[in-house]
Formats: C-alpha cells, structure tokens, sequence
C-alpha cells in the first residue's frame, strides 16, 4: 500500500510497505520538475545519510538513482517533527530538551563526518515523537546553505526555536524555560557564529545540567497539562495520517517498533521519566567491576549511580579505543537488598551494556549467567529481569561511544533497581 503524505519543499513522500521485511517506510523523490542538478543535490546528502548510524539520525536504507530522477528509502518513524510540536504551541518538555538536542547536534557531527551537507535544517527537519528520540532527518531538501559551518548555525537556530518557540534570535533559552541555565543561550550562540562545530556544540550540551527546581509546599505546576498537551499534537497528527491511510487500528503500520540491536529476547525500552518516578526502588550497593584492566574505574564515584540524582554520574575512564580492541568490557555490580524485576539505567546514548546476574561476583564475565542486553537510548531504558531471591547483578558494558575528543568513554548517572 502507497499512500501520499504530501510533499517537503519539492520532495514528494510517500508512506508505504517494505513487503519483503513487512515494515512501513518513507519514501522520498525530487519532484517531476527536477533537473540533473537538482537530482545532484537530492543524492548528495541522502547518501551521506545512509552510511551514516546514529541514534539521532533518520536510518536511510537506500538511495538510488533511476530513469532520471532519484529516490530514497527511510524507516517510518511517525514523522512528526519539532515544526509540528511548534504549530501546535507546544514547545520540547525542558527534561527532554538538552539530552535530545546534544544528541542531534552529534548525529550531524557524524553525518558531517561521512562528507554530508543537509544545507536545510529546522524545526521541520527533526523528528521527534514519544516512541523515538529526536531525530535529524528532510534530507534531500533543496539547499539553502552549502558548509558544514551553515548547517550547525542552522540547527543552532532549531534548537533555539524549540525550547522557545520563536524564532527571534533575541529570545533566548534561559528567559523563557524554567531550568533552562544560560549556559545553553551560550553555547547555541557560539554555534551560531561559527565559533562551534557540531561536534563541539554536541559536547557543550552533554555537559550542561538542569537547574534543580526548588519545592514549595501546595505548589502546582503545569507540567502534567503540557505533557498531555504534547501527547494530544501527536496522536491528532498521527491520526490525520492515519485517517487518510483507511488501515486497521490494530495494525502496527502507523506505530512500528523501535529499532532494536538486542542481543536476545529480554525486552529494552524507553521509559518516559514519570512512569516510574514514584515506584519504590529496591535498596541496593553498587561497586565497579575491571576484570580485564586494573580492577579500579573510577571507584570514588560509582555510588553516584543509586543516589537518585540525574545531575551526578559516574564516568568510565577514557578509552583510546573501542572495548574489544583494549578489553572485553567493564561494568557495574549491584547487590541488591530484595528480589527485583527489572532494571532501569540512565546514561550516555549509544552504549551497548548486558545485564548479567551470578550468586556471587565472579572474577570472569563469562561464569555471570547472562540475562538481557541491549542499547541505552535517549533518557531511561529499561529491562525486565528474571526475578532471583539472592546474589548479585552486574551492568556489563561492551561497546561505548566514541566522543569528540577522540576517546570512547560513557557515564551512567542513574540505575533503578525495581521490585
């Protein structure tokens, strides 16, 4: 089934069905009015897109060129954007903000990095709904900037548009999101006046935390309504498309599953803040685990991981390398003070880890009875774990992200231990 979702700028998108995978996707084509240089510009970034693998980057599968125009093949991923958010009034909830836009900011490093110019970028670039993390996609876009330099100024401008919900380059982050710090103004300034690369502006939000909020006996705040509001933009928009498709409500056309690179059949997901926030946690110890290097990473630090605070972390030690090259891998060890059910982590994106459990910490990860695995997503990802009435649970990290310092290194600044 081929359904016309309109067009974006001159590229025509369609919906329809990779019937050899039975999944949806989007395609994407230069309008009949293209010429061979339009055709040129469509493939050129399209390309660059398909060989690039980001979490925040719309995965191309395929881009070729035929009878004189060019097409694309993207994964279908509800293609509401950041645009859409804003026409509806809604701007990004201030928790989601700046894991979202550091991770944009390095998926356009790392299209940067494969020769790519989106040369379009904004609001109705990036993706965004409550199923994925946002997400740079509209490549292919007739340009309007042709350097690197243009294209981070221009999601500089996005990101700012975003929290704030103008485009006045005056109206800045921290003037209108309550704890929004003025570091973020800063450094989406910087980048907008070529003084940072994506790369660097990526790095700059990574560092920046929240202001805490204090409380206030009897205060009430509006988050539960915008939080509904937001829901409400996406299902109306997703409804729209969904109407005109005439399908089955139960199918999982409109809605596919996220991408997934689990190791086996234990469940990893994304987990919205509020769903748990107020589910008990069970009390546990946490120490490191170094069985191929020295025995310590960063111990002074690890208890950072239990104490319910998403401002500290603790960091792995910087890598020249990937793990696999310089170890097998490092981790975590939980000792837990009661069964539990499942797990909750907070860290870097990108981070492949492996849930493991043994009655006692055994000196090789091969002796842990292996559980669960899979990669941490924007926010909290969660896995739901055999429940055992003793030992001890291990956070086994296999592969982490390379950083724009050029060493490969994660942090983890919240684990969830649920009953």
């Amino acid at each position: 089934m081929n359904v016309r979702l309109g067009a974006d700028g001159d590229v025509e998108e369609w919906l329809a069905t990779d019937e050899q995978l039975e999944r949806p996707v989007l395609i994407r084509f230069p309008g009949p009015d293209a010429d061979a240089e339009r055709i040129a510009q469509f493939l050129a970034p399209v390309r660059a897109a398909a060989s690039t693998s980001h979490p925040h980057v719309q995965t191309v599968y395929m881009a070729e060129e035929i009878d004189g125009s060019a097409f694309a093949v993207a994964e279908w991923d509800g293609a509401v954007t950041i645009g859409d958010r804003l026409k509806a009034g809604e701007t990004l909830p201030v928790s989601e903000y700046l894991p979202n836009a550091s991770g944009v900011a390095a998926g356009l490093a790392a299209f940067h990095a494969n020769g790519g110019i989106h040369g379009a970028i904004d609001p109705s670039a990036i993706h965004f709904s409550a199923a994925h993390p946002a997400r740079l996609a509209g490549f292919g876009r007739r340009p309007v900037t042709t350097t690197t330099e243009g294209d981070t100024a221009a999601l500089a401008a996005a990101l700012r548009t975003a929290i704030t919900g103008n485009t006045n380059p005056a109206v800045r982050p921290s003037h209108v999101a309550e704890g929004i710090p003025s570091s973020v103004d800063e450094a989406l300034t910087a980048a907008e006046n070529g003084v940072l690369d994506a790369a660097g502006l990526a790095d700059a939000l990574s560092v920046i935390s929240l202001h805490r909020e204090p409380t206030t006996e009897g205060h009430w705040s509006l988050k539960p309504l915008v939080a509904f509001l937001v829901v409400a933009a996406i299902v109306i928009v997703l409804s729209i498309v969904g109407f005109s498709i005439d399908v089955d409500p139960d199918s999982p056309f409109l809605y596919p599953a996220s991408p997934s690179e689990q190791e086996n059949s234990a469940p990893v997901a994304p987990v919205a803040d509020a769903e748990t926030a107020d589910q008990p946690v069970v009390p546990a110890t946490a120490g490191t685990y170094d069985p191929f290097g020295d025995g310590v990473e960063n111990d002074e630090t690890v208890g950072a991981v239990l104490d319910n605070d998403r401002l500290s972390a603790w960091e792995t030690e910087p890598y020249p390398g990937p793990l696999g090259d310089t170890k097998e891998g490092v981790g975590i060890v939980l000792e837990a003070a009661n069964p539990i059910g499942a797990i909750e982590i907070t860290g870097t994106p990108e981070t492949r880890f492996a849930i493991a459990w043994n009655v006692t910490v055994a000196d090789a990860p091969s002796s842990w009875e292996r559980i669960g695995a899979g990669q941490l997503l924007t926010g909290t990802t969660r896995l739901d774990v055999a429940r055992r009435e003793s030992g001890f649970w291990l956070v086994w990290l296999t592969s982490l992200p390379l950083r724009s310092d050029g060493s490969y290194r994660t942090s983890i600044s919240e684990i969830r231990l649920l009953p």
